[in-house]
């Protein structure tokens, strides 16, 4: 067999991908990355006129994009999604699972159900089903194709005061490994990347406090916050012929953190 070059391990020329939370941070990061690559976007997110700021940036840039309305504890919003793809570009062969949320900062004694099932209803719910229905379209299809997970270092290193998200992210890492055996049959690799602490328009407030973000660079190997593109890059390796053997795996992404 003929070894593949550089440029042919990483190149998703034809490929359709659905990342969602697309219009920002970093969703945005790796919609930018994969249409890089070569890949169709569509551009899943809550708000619509974020996720046309990122198609609109991708087409500029000689890419092809779609946006899609999509938050992704609504299942009938994650189906229209899915239509949008198929309606667009024929074809899904990529999904990425972005979309989470974290709750405040709250001691555990003081969570209330209804966050809890916020956070649940963000960071599982919603990456289960759409994986499922991403899934059938491709099953349904007879092709292969890859599903990454965007889980947390907080899955296997637990940060105070949001027990809830921690929960929500392990059991992200978890859905991956079951999901991996049971969609391998069909070619489908499923996959989690797991950042670190990563300087995005959402955490940004965080960083502009002298205190919070010494604390955050002590804890970190490298001396720095990530940034989105650190898991773009990430997660077009999961995306790309290069990881052709690889599934159920979790790639963390943390510039040291976890090790602090």
């Amino acid at each position: 067999m003929t070894r593949p070059t550089i440029a042919e391990l990483f190149d998703l020329s034809g490929k359709t991908a659905i990342v969602t939370a697309a219009g920002q941070g970093m969703g945005r990061g790796i919609a930018l990355r994969l249409a890089d690559a070569g890949a169709n976007i569509v551009v899943s997110h809550r708000h619509l006129d974020k996720a046309e700021e990122t198609a609109a940036a991708i087409r500029a840039n000689g890419g092809k994009a779609v946006a899609a309305l999509a938050d992704v504890t609504d299942l009938g919003q994650i189906g229209d999604t899915v239509r949008t793809a198929l309606d667009s570009f024929g074809a899904i062969d990529i999904l990425v699972n972005n979309a989470g949320g974290m709750h405040p900062f709250t001691p555990f004694l003081d969570v209330t159900p209804e966050m809890f099932q916020w956070t649940i209803d963000r960071n599982v719910t919603g990456t289960y089903f759409f994986t499922q229905a991403v899934a059938r379209a491709m099953v349904d299809a007879g092709r292969p194709g890859n599903i990454v997970n965007i889980a947390s270092t907080a899955s296997t290193r637990p940060d105070m005061m949001v027990a809830a998200y921690n929960a929500s992210k392990a059991a992200v890492v978890s859905l991956t490994q079951s999901l991996s055996v049971e969609l391998a049959p069909h070619g489908i690799l499923v996959k989690a990347v797991s950042p670190g602490p990563i300087r995005t328009t959402a955490t940004e407030g965080l960083y502009t406090d002298p205190g919070i973000a010494k604390m955050i660079s002590d804890r970190i190997l490298l001396g720095a916050a990530g940034v989105p593109d650190d898991i773009a890059a990430a997660v077009l390796f999961c995306c790309a012929p290069a990881s052709r053997h690889m599934t159920g795996a979790n790639l963390v992404i943390d510039g040291g953190y976890v090790l602090t």
